[in-house]
Parts: structure tokens; C-alpha cells; sequence
């Protein structure tokens, strides 16, 4: 088996015979699906159990809700591909995905490839091409990573092929006791491990935006929280990982710009919940005043010092604003 497609499966009755449909389609009999039923209360359940009797390569795993964490834990458990993708439910993929997949690992067998994405709310559809990179030497992967994971193209798992060796020998895990950033610190934990890397320009992986009841759409009381532990267990990763000063310190400047950058998410979700502008500006300068205490570096980019400007000066009013504009 070359490739396992784990899929997590909760209220996706509407949308998931699109994705199954848009992988069997292709008609590999190198490519297992498993679908991991995490308690949806609809009829997805059924869903998956019809494509199971039906396809031979068709994996079912039925499973009490405990998020898509513990669901994408439990698809690896049972994986048997050499290399591991991970698709959402109302996401599908284009005719082309195992094709383009294939070519491209028969090359070489890369530790990792991402591919570029479309996608679609409905109204409009939009292709999102990712800057070419093809690289078989570890200093090389390791600067374009750290960048990616300050571009956040390295945020979420889907739209990537794994080895599964790398997962098992390294005993990489989605963290379940968090629900913000649980993909970033799999796929830089994943990261920490690798040496060759390849990003296909071309869009073969589209993502659904029409569901408004997502988990990034979710109201978080203790975002706060949550955005600490995930930058807690990366510190630790960066500490007992076997990296050179160089590379820890790429590392160190990513995550501690990107979650400097968590401000403006912060401003987006307080604008969504409806807080009143006196307790956004308070809150958000909170924020502001635990950043600066640390005296953080971020990356030498034009980009990261704009962003960053409106934190060190504790510009609230500029951050709100921001947020606004990423809630439309």
C-alpha cells in the first residue's frame, strides 16, 4: 500500500460522498481510505459503513466523539501506506491527485511534499499556486520551512503526503488536550525530522469554506490558553530535538512570530463574539504587554517588522481594525 487517506468524520452527511467519491474515483488499488467516524450524531456513520461494504480499500473506524485530533490518532493507528494524507471531510481532491502524487514520489522519495490548494465558499472559487521548492539537503529544507511556518503554509495537515516511517520511528501524535494549533505542532514536530521537501505549484486540493459552524468559526474562551501550551510543547520539541544552533534559532524566530501574529487572530475572534470595543482594546492590550515582555526576535522580513510594529507600540486601535477586516 503507498498511500493511506485518513479522513475524520463528524456532521459531514452533506458533504462527504464528495470527498470519498473524489478519491475512489481515481481507481488506485495502492491507495487505502479510512474514515474514522468521530460520534457524529448524523448520518455520516451510515455513510462511512456503506463505503466500507461496498470498496475493498475502504477502512472503517467508529470511534465516541472526541475531536479530530483523537480521530486523526486513530486513522494512524490502523495506516499501512508508506506515506500518509490527511483530507477533511467536505473537502475533495481533483482528478489528478494520486497522479500528480505518484510522479512526483517515484522521483524521489521525498520526507515531504505540499501541494498548492483551491478554494471555494460557494461564490467563489479561488487557486492559491505555493512558490516552487525541490530540495534533498537538510539546510536547504530547514530555511524554507522556517519561513513557511511564519507564512503559516505549514499550518494545517491536509494538502501533504507524510512518510508514515518518520510518523512511527518518531512516535509523532496529534496533541488532543488542545484545539488551536494541534496541526501546526504536528506538522513542525514532523518538520524537525526531515530532509528532502518538495511544494508542487499546482492546485489539485480543494478546500470547503462554506461551513460556518468550523472549528476555527468556534467561540474560545481560553484562547489564551491554548496558544501558550502549543508554544510550550514546541519549545520543548526545539529543546530536545537533535538541531543545530542555526536551525533552532530559524525555528525559535518563526514561532515566536507567529505567535506574536496570534493578536490579530485574538482581535478577529473578539469581534465575532460580539465583545464591546472598551474590552477589545483592553483585552488586545493585554496582550500587547505580555508580548514585549519577552523581548522576542522574529525573522529578518520587511513583512514580520510591519506586522510587528503595531505590538511593540501597543497600536490597539490598529489591531482591532485588523481584526474587523479578517472577520469579512
Amino acid at each position: 500500500m503507498k498511500f493511506s487517506v485518513i479522513i475524520p468524520v463528524y456532521k459531514a452527511e452533506d458533504t462527504l460522498r464528495r470527498c470519498v467519491d473524489s478519491l475512489l474515483k481515481q481507481n488506485r488499488s495502492d491507495a487505502e481510505i479510512i474514515l474514522i467516524n468521530d460520534g457524529s450524531p448524523d448520518s455520516s456513520g451510515e455513510i462511512c459503513k456503506e463505503y466500507a461494504e461496498l470498496y475493498n480499500q475502504v477502512k472503517y473506524i467508529e470511534k465516541e466523539n472526541g475531536g479530530v485530533s483523537t480521530a486523526r490518532n486513530a486513522g494512524l493507528s490502523v495506516a499501512e501506506g508508506d506515506y500518509i494524507l490527511f483530507v477533511d471531510s467536505d473537502d475533495w481532491v481533483t482528478d489528478d491527485f494520486f497522479q500528480t502524487m505518484n510522479s512526483t514520489l517515484e522521483g524521489c522519495p521525498y520526507d515531504l511534499v505540499q501541494i498548492s490548494q483551491i478554494t471555494t465558499n460557494g461564490d467563489k472559487t479561488i487557486e492559491h499556486p505555493l512558490p516552487a521548492f525541490d530540495s534533498q539537503n537538510r539546510e536547504k529544507t530547514v530555511k524554507r520551512l522556517a519561513e513557511d511556518m511564519w507564512k503559516k503554509r505549514i499550518n494545517y495537515p491536509v494538502g501533504k503526503a507524510f512518510k508514515r516511517s518518520i510518523i512511527e520511528d518518531n512516535n509523532i501524535r496529534f496533541l488532543d488536550n488542545i484545539e488551536v494549533g494541534e496541526d501546526r505542532t504536528f506538522n513542525i514536530e514532523y518538520a524537525l525530522n526531515i530532509k528532502s521537501f518538495r511544494v508542487l505549484e499546482n492546485p489539485i486540493y480543494n478546500v470547503c469554506l462554506e461551513n460556518q459552524n468550523s472549528l476555527s468559526r468556534k467561540k474560545r474562551d481560553d484562547l489564551d490558553e491554548q496558544i501558550a501550551a502549543a508554544e510550550e510543547h514546541l519549545k520543548r520539541l526545539f529543546d530536545t530535538k537533535n538541531l543545530s544552533y542555526e536551525e533552532k534559532e530559524l525555528f525559535l524566530k518563526s514561532m515566536n512570530f507567529d505567535n506574536m501574529r496570534a493578536v490579530y487572530t485574538k482581535a478577529k475572534y473578539l469581534h465575532r463574539n460580539g465583545v464591546s470595543l472598551f474590552t477589545r482594546l483592553k483585552e488586545l492590550g493585554k496582550y500587547c504587554d505580555s508580548v514585549n515582555q519577552k523581548k522576542l526576535t522574529y525573522p529578518p522580513d520587511k513583512f514580520c517588522t510591519l506586522i510587528s510594529l503595531p505590538v511593540r507600540f501597543k497600536l490597539t486601535p490598529i489591531i482591532d481594525a485588523m481584526g474587523w477586516v479578517l472577520t469579512r
